[in-house]
C-alpha cells in the first residue's frame, strides 16, 4: 500500500496518495494461465451454447464500463482468472419500497418509524422466491454454480473463471493498467442474460477489478509529544480495551501538554461536542450501536492507547468480510490502520457510552467493488447498528453502473429497517475524480452522492472562549467534496432546497480542515513500538462526527419517545424547512476550489457544507418529531375570502428555508413540499384536503405536474399538463393533505410554478357542504349569455349573477365555476372573485398566446349581493358554467388516493361526437354505493382538431355546459366535480376525436 507524506509538527499538507492503492497483478486459478480470446461473437455464441438463445435471447444489462483515465490496455485476461461475482437483484417492486421509506420517514404517516425487523426486508421487499429461482436456473444452464442467495434475496454470489464468466455472459475480458501502475482486468461488453431474467437483474458486479475506492483522510500531523506515556502504559499490539480512569473528555497530557492549543490547532471531544452543542458525558449514546465501514486493518493498541487518553471502555467488535482476522498489512506503518483509528476513535470520544462495530474488508489495494458491495450488505443484513459510517469511496464517474445501482438497493435496505447511513464527500474539493483519472473536472463522490445516503463535507474551525467560527474546508492541500451528481436525479427530500438538475452533495458538514482537526493515535513502528499521537483531518473525520450526532439523537427523549431517526435525510430536509437557524450551522463562507473553479459557499444550503453543521440541542428532537395523525373522514368545506399564495418559486414565497428563500425553478423531476396547514389562514391540524390553483410559467418544454400528499408515494396521475416552451397555464386541484400538514408537488420540466390555495376541507361539521348541479352556462360573451355584449372583453371586470341562476339556491356561500378563456389575444388572465371583495393578487385561468381556448375550475364565495366578479386582464372571450354550490346542506367529501380511473391511449381514443360511460361507485376506494359526485383530474391529449368535453352522470340528458375545450394539439387538464349516476358512472362526450384520461381525487357522498 502506497504511504502517506508525514507532514511535519505544524501545519499539515494532505496525503501525497490516498490510502489504498499499490500496483498488482493479476493472478490466475490455473498456473497455465491461457488468454481468453476477447471476441464478442464467440463470446454471444457461447451464451446461446449456454441456453440462452431461442425464446429468450439474450439481453444485455446495463453497459460496459470505460477504461479510466490515464489506463493503458496490456492485452487479454488469463482464462483462468478467479472472479468473484455477485448477481444483483432488483426488489420485487421497487416503487414500493421507495415509498415504503418514505411512509417511514415522515411524521403522521400510519407507518412512521414503524420500520422493517432483522431479516424481514427479503419476505417483504425482496425479490420473490420464483425469480430468484429462475436466475438460478439460467445461471446454471450457463455453465455457472450459484450459490446462496444473500439473507436480504437481493443477490446471488458466483465464483467463476474468466472463461466461464465469458461463455456465461457473453463478454470478453482485458487487463488495463492504471495511471498509479495497478494492473486490473474489465469486461469489454455488458454481460447477457436470458431476456426472461435479465429484467429481474440491476447489474452483475465483479467483471471488473477496476476499484479506486480510498479513503479520505488527510496526512498526520504529529504531536510535539512523539513517545507517549499513555501509549506504552497500554499492552502490547492486540490490546484490547483500556481500563478507564474517568471520562476525560479534554483528553490527556499526550495532547494537552504538546504544545497545542484546543480549540486552534485540534479538537478534543470535548470542545468538539461543546461547538456543536452535542453532550459531552461518559455515558453519551448509551444503549446505541454505531458501524465503521473499513477497508485496513484496526490496530488494537491504538484504539485502546486513546481510549485510556479519554478515560473511556467503549466496547469495540470486530466483523471480517471476505477476509480473516489477521489478513492483510498490519496496521503498524504509519498509514495502515490511520483512517480505522481515526473513525472508531472519533466515535468513542463523542460517544463512549454507545457500542462500536468494525466492518473490515480486504484491504483496500486489492479490493474489488464486489468487496465493497459485500460489506456494506453485510452492515445492513446484520442489522445490528442503528447508524453506519463510512470514510470510503471513489468518485461516481469510475464506480460502474452496475457496483452504483446494487449499492442503491442496499442503503434502500437500510432505511427500510432504520438505520442511517453517513459517508463521507471526499477530500479533492469540486474534483472528485482527480486522484483517480487525473481529471479536473466537477464530480462527486459514491457512495455520498448516494440518494438513500447523507454525504458529508468538511469545514474548518476556531474557537476562542465561547465563540467558535466555521468555514468552508478548502485550500491547494485538499478540501470538501461537493457537487451535483451525473447519476442520481433529484430527490424529493432537496425540493426547494438544493434547485440542481440531480442530487447535491453533501448535505450537511463537520470540522475536517487537518490544521485544526482530530487528536488520534496510530501505529508507526517506524518511530515507536508504542502508538503515537497526532492530529489528523478529512471528511474521514466529518463523517463519523455526524455519525456521533445521530447516536446521541438516538439515545435522547424525543428519538426514545417517537422511535430512531432511520433513514436521516428525509429529517435533515424537514428540519431545515422548519427551522433553519436553530437546527443547522450556516456556513456562508469559503469554496472547494481544490483543483478547479469549484462551488461557494453561500448563505442556506450549498454544494461545499450543504445544510452545514449540527446544532445539536435543536436537531435532536427536530429529528424525531411526535408521530402525528392524518384527519380523516366526512369533510365539509371552508372557502377563503380570496386565494392565498402559498408557493411562488418566483419571488421565495414557501420555496427554500425557513429563513433564506429561494427564487430559482423547480428543475425537471424535482418536487416542491409546500406547507399548507398552518398557512395562508389555514389551521394547523385537521385538515383533510386543499384546493389549490396550480399554475406553471416559465415553462421550458412540455411537462406535467402532479400533486399528493407528502409523506405517501407519488401517483401515476397528473393534475396539470404544458406543451412547450415559455407558457403560463393553470389548473385547480383537489389534494389530499397528510399528518404532517404538507403537500408535494412534482414537475416533468424546469419551470416556476405558483400554488395558490381557495379553499380546504376539514373533518367534522364546521364547514360547508357540497350540492352537485346539471352543468349550466351563466357566461358566454360570445353569445350575450349572462352580458350584453357579444365583444371580446379587455382589462375589464364582469359581473356575474350567481344566486338565483343555473340552480344556484339564495341559500349558498359558494359557487362552483368552470371558466374558459377562449379566442385569446396576446398573453393574460382572469381572477374571480366575490363581487364587493378587494379583487385579489391570485389569477384562476391564465394564458400567453394568441387564439388559445383554457379551462379551469374555480370555487369561488358568493357577494353579498348574490354576484361574482370575474376580472379580465388582457382581451378574451369569457365563458363560466356552473356544476355545483356549497351551502350549510348537502353532501360531505372524502378524500381517496389518486388513482387513474380512466386511460383511452391504453384502448382506443373517445371518437367524435361519442361518448364513453366509465364506471365510478366500487373504484380504488370509492364505496359501491351513496357516491352523489366525484373529484376528477380529466385530462385530454392526442387532440385532432379544436374541441371540448362535457362530463355528467350517467342516465341523465347531457348538458349544454362544457368541462374541459382546447385547440388542436393541446394537451389540456381540468379538475372536474360531476354528478355520479344512480348506476355508480359519469358519462364523457367529445365533440372532436381526442384521448381521455380522468384521475380521482375524492368523492361527494
Amino acid at each position: 500500500m502506497a504511504k502517506r507524506a508525514h507532514a511535519a509538527p505544524g501545519r499539515p499538507e494532505h496525503a501525497a496518495v490516498k490510502t489504498g492503492r499499490r500496483p498488482r497483478v493479476i493472478t490466475a486459478a490455473s498456473t497455465a494461465a491461457v488468454a481468453l480470446l476477447v471476441l464478442t461473437a464467440t463470446a454471444q455464441g457461447a451464451v446461446a451454447q449456454g441456453g440462452t438463445a431461442g425464446s429468450n435471447p439474450p439481453k444485455r444489462i446495463g453497459a460496459a464500463p470505460r477504461v479510466p483515465a490515464g489506463a493503458t490496455v496490456t492485452g487479454t485476461t488469463a482464462s483462468g482468472t478467479r472472479l468473484h461475482l455477485s448477481v444483483n437483484l432488483a426488489p420485487r417492486d421497487p416503487r414500493s419500497l421507495a415509498d415504503f421509506v418514505t411512509a417511514v420517514s415522515t411524521p403522521g404517516n400510519a407507518q412512521y418509524h414503524h420500520y422493517l425487523a432483522k431479516g424481514q426486508f427479503a419476505s417483504v421487499f425482496g425479490p420473490t422466491q420464483a425469480t430468484v429461482a429462475g436466475v438460478s436456473r439460467a445461471l446454471k444452464a450457463a455453465g455457472l454454480t450459484p450459490g446462496k442467495v444473500s439473507p436480504d434475496g437481493l443477490s446471488i454470489p458466483v465464483t467463476a473463471t474468466a472463461a466461464q464468466a465469458s461463455h456465461a455472459f457473453g463478454t470478453g475480458f482485458r487487463n488495463v493498467r492504471l495511471k498509479d501502475g495497478t494492473t486490473d482486468y474489465l469486461n469489454t461488453s455488458a454481460p447477457a442474460l436470458p431476456a426472461n431474467v435479465a429484467s429481474s437483474v440491476t447489474g452483475i458486479v465483479g467483471l471488473s477489478s477496476i476499484n479506486t475506492i480510498s479513503s479520505h483522510h488527510s496526512a498526520v500531523r504529529r504531536t510535539s509529544r512523539h513517545t507517549s506515556a499513555t501509549a506504552s502504559a497500554v499492552s502490547g499490539r492486540g490490546a484490547g480495551a483500556a481500563t478507564a480512569d474517568g471520562y476525560t473528555p479534554a483528553l490527556c497530557a499526550d495532547f494537552t501538554g504538546s504544545g497545542l492549543t484546543d480549540g486552534t490547532d485540534y479538537y478534543s471531544p470535548g470542545k468538539l461536542a461543546g461547538a456543536y452543542g452535542m453532550t459531552s458525558s461518559a455515558t453519551a449514546g448509551a444503549g446505541q450501536t454505531v458501524a465503521v465501514f473499513e477497508l485496513e486493518n484496526v490496530d488494537a493498541a491504538s484504539i485502546a492507547a486513546y481510549q485510556s487518553c479519554v478515560g473511556t471502555n467503549t466496547p469495540v467488535s470486530h466483523v471480517y468480510v471476505d477476509t480473516t482476522s489477521g489478513a492483510g498489512a498490519p496496521a503498524t506503518d504509519g498509514s495502515v490502520g490511520v483512517e480505522s483509528a481515526l473513525d472508531i476513535e472519533d466515535l468513542i470520544g463523542l460517544v463512549p457510552g454507545a457500542s462500536v462495530i468494525d466492518y473490515q474488508g480486504p484491504d483496500a489495494e486489492s479490493a474489488t467493488d464486489q468487496n465493497v458491495l459485500d460489506v456494506y450488505q453485510r452492515m445492513v443484513t446484520d442489522d445490528q447498528a442503528q447508524v453506519i459510517s463510512t470514510s470510503w469511496g471513489e468518485c461516481e464517474a469510475v464506480e460502474s453502473s452496475a457496483t452504483a445501482n446494487a449499492e442503491n438497493t442496499v442503503f434502500a435496505e437500510a432505511a427500510a429497517q432504520g438505520q442511517s447511513v453517513v459517508a463521507a464527500s471526499g477530500d479533492d474539493g469540486s474534483s472528485d475524480c482527480y486522484r483517480a483519472t487525473g481529471s479536473t473536472a466537477k464530480a462527486v463522490d459514491d457512495p455520498a452522492s448516494q440518494p438513500y445516503v447523507t454525504g458529508v463535507g468538511g469545514t474548518t474551525m476556531t474557537t476562542s472562549g465561547s465563540t467558535s467560527t466555521q468555514t468552508t474546508w478548502g485550500n491547494a492541500d485538499g478540501g470538501t467534496g461537493g457537487g451535483v451528481s451525473a447519476r442520481w436525479a433529484p430527490v424529493v427530500y432537496q425540493g426547494g432546497v438544493a434547485t440542481t438538475a440531480k442530487r447535491a452533495v453533501p448535505d450537511v458538514s463537520a470540522l475536517a480542515d487537518p490544521a485544526d482537526g482530530y487528536p488520534v493515535y496510530f501505529q508507526d513502528d517506524s518511530e515507536s513500538s508504542s502508538p503515537v499521537p497526532g492530529i489528523v483531518g478529512g471528511t474521514s473525520a466529518a463523517a463519523p462526527t455526524w455519525a456521533a450526532a445521530i447516536v446521541q439523537a438516538n439515545a435522547g427523549t424525543a428519538c426514545q419517545a417517537n422511535g430512531r431517526v432511520g433513514f436521516l435525510n428525509n429529517a435533515l430536509y424537514r428540519a431545515a424547512r422548519g427551522s433553519y437557524p436553530t437546527d443547522f450551522w450556516d456556513v456562508t463562507s469559503g469554496n472547494n476550489s481544490v483543483y478547479a473553479t469549484g462551488y461557494t459557499a453561500t448563505a442556506g444550503y450549498d454544494e461545499v457544507t450543504g445544510l452545514g453543521s449540527p446544532r445539536e440541542a435543536g436537531l435532536t428532537s427536530a429529528l424525531c418529531p411526535a408521530q402525528g395523525s392524518a384527519a380523516t373522514g366526512a369533510s365539509t368545506f371552508h372557502a377563503l375570502s380570496s386565494p392565498k399564495r402559498l408557493l411562488d418559486t418566483r419571488n421565495g414565497t414557501g420555496w427554500g428555508l425557513s429563513s433564506l428563500p429561494s427564487t430559482k425553478p423547480l428543475v425537471a423531476g424535482g418536487t416542491a413540499p409546500v406547507k399548507v396547514e398552518g398557512a395562508g389562514g389555514i389551521p394547523s391540524s385537521g385538515v383533510t384536503a386543499v384546493v389549490l390553483n396550480l399554475t406553471v410559467t416559465g415553462t421550458t418544454g412540455s411537462g406535467s405536474l402532479i400533486a399528493w400528499a407528502d409523506g405517501t408515494g407519488k401517483p401515476s396521475t397528473s393534475n396539470l399538463n404544458w406543451t412547450g416552451a415559455s407558457q403560463t397555464i393553470a389548473a385547480s386541484a383537489t389534494v389530499k393533505v397528510a399528518a404532517d400538514g404538507v403537500v408535494d408537488l412534482y414537475t416533468s420540466s424546469t419551470t416556476h410554478l405558483i400554488a395558490d390555495v381557495q379553499g380546504y376541507w376539514t373533518s367534522g361539521t364546521t364547514g360547508s357542504k357540497y350540492t352537485a348541479l346539471t352543468p349550466a352556462r351563466l357566461l358566454d360573451t360570445r353569445s350575450k349569455v349572462g352580458i350584453s355584449t357579444t365583444s371580446k372583453i379587455t382589462n375589464a371586470v364582469i359581473s356575474l349573477k350567481v344566486r338565483g341562476h343555473g340552480g344556484v339556491p339564495t341559500g349558498a356561500t359558494s359557487v362552483v365555476l368552470n371558466l374558459t378563456a377562449t379566442q385569446t389575444v396576446g398573453g393574460g388572465y382572469l381572477e374571480a372573485y366575490p363581487e364587493g371583495a378587494t379583487r385579489p393578487t391570485a389569477s384562476n385561468v391564465n394564458w400567453s398566446a394568441t387564439g388559445t381556448t383554457v379551462p379551469n375550475l374555480v370555487i369561488v364565495p358568493i357577494g353579498s349581493d348574490g354576484n361574482v366578479s370575474i376580472y379580465v386582464h388582457g382581451t378574451s372571450h369569457v365563458i363560466a358554467d356552473v356544476s355545483g354550490y356549497f351551502s350549510t346542506s348537502g353532501a360531505t367529501f372524502q378524500t381517496v388516493t389518486p388513482l387513474r380511473l380512466l386511460d383511452t391511449r391504453q384502448t382506443t381514443a373517445l371518437g367524435s361526437g361519442k361518448t364513453l360511460a366509465v364506471q365510478i361507485s366500487g373504484r380504488d376506494a370509492i364505496p359501491s354505493t351513496g357516491v352523489k359526485a366525484v373529484v376528477l383530474t380529466v385530462t385530454v391529449t392526442g387532440t385532432t382538431g379544436s374541441g371540448y368535453l362535457t362530463a355528467w352522470a350517467d342516465g341523465g340528458s347531457r348538458p349544454t355546459a362544457s368541462n374541459l375545450n382546447w385547440a388542436q394539439g393541446r394537451t389540456i387538464a381540468n379538475q372536474v366535480i360531476v354528478p355520479v349516476g344512480s348506476d355508480g358512472k359519469v358519462d364523457f362526450y367529445t365533440n372532436s376525436t381526442t384521448n381521455v384520461l380522468a384521475d380521482v381525487a375524492g368523492y361527494i357522498s
